[in-house]
């Protein structure tokens, strides 16, 4: 089932290579910068993503997965760092991520920033899945959507409802067939472009992910990931590359469990590198 991405970015204009430029010197300076300033740790995150998406436009050698493999390992860690530093805003917390250097910070501030978010918890939770990071899975899983709730970025209530959909779910308690059911009726009453097209693309391949609601996977996957650049293509409009279509990190995660339960994913798409499925540089 293959799924061609609508989006061509114009090369021409920009070429590769100079976009990679910046993500690509970001990760040459992580062990530099990294004890510098807390929140680095997000800054580091964010273009290791952006190094991993712009990589799918590449052709697909071992060395091209690897770097992408790479950076998006040290962004799962990082991302989940930046969140930990949050739930008690006060304590000093020592962060020690493969090769870097050991750093200690505490997470003042990060609330009146509004760092702490549902729209980060979402990309931080499905890069640990993606890179089979447990730990930080499980640190994430526990964050209280409250401390998110106390942040300066604040979004409608059914958004935060959807962490709580994947956190019941994560710690497999019994009313999470309940806050799914819930989760998705709230965002049909919300209605607006986010509800319908990405909150509803990642709860209805949450349900055919682990409900036996009659759902096929691979048919949802494939709908949602089309119905998804859409939306990214609507939201950056002409003169913005639609980065986060590249590589959704949602649907991209869900596959991911879908195949570690020994299914096959049998959707084919740039935007769901077959390597990160697999997992085969996180064993």
């Amino acid at each position: 089932m293959k799924v061609e991405r609508i989006y061509r970015p114009k090369f021409e204009k920009v070429s590769l290579e100079r976009r990679l430029e910046t993500p690509r010197e970001a990760s040459e300076e992580m062990a530099e910068c990294i004890v510098l300033r807390r929140d680095n740790l997000l800054l580091f995150s964010e273009e290791m993503l952006d190094l991993a998406r712009w990589l799918t436009w590449e052709t697909q050698t071992a060395d091209v997965e690897q770097e992408a493999a790479t950076g998006l390992k040290y962004a799962a860690k990082m991302y989940a760092a930046f969140f930990e530093c949050a739930r008690e805003s006060e304590k000093t917390s020592t962060f020690n991520i493969y090769d870097l250097p050991e750093v200690n910070w505490n997470g003042l501030g990060l609330l009146e920033q509004g760092y702490i978010n549902p729209a980060e918890w979402f990309d931080a939770y499905f890069l640990a899945v993606i890179t089979r990071d447990t730990e930080s899975m499980d640190t994430l899983a526990t964050f209280p959507v409250e401390i998110m709730r106390q942040s300066a970025t604040t979004t409608d209530d059914v958004v935060y409802s959807l962490v709580e959909v994947f956190q019941s779910y994560h710690q497999r308690e019994q009313d999470f067939p309940v806050k799914l059911n819930k989760a998705m009726k709230a965002l049909l009453a919300d209605g607006d472009d986010w509800s319908l097209d990405i909150g509803m693309g990642y709860l209805e391949t949450f349900a055919a992910l682990t409900t036996n609601a009659g759902f096929d996977f691979n048919q949802v996957l494939a709908k949602n990931l089309q119905r998804q650049e859409q939306y990214h293509i609507r939201e950056s409009g002409p003169d913005r590359a639609p980065v986060c279509s590249f590589i959704p990190l949602q649907l991209l995660g869900m596959a991911c469990m879908w195949h570690d339960r020994g299914n096959e994913v049998i959707v084919e798409s740039d935007s769901l590198p077959r390597f990160l499925i697999d997992g085969r540089y996180f064993k």
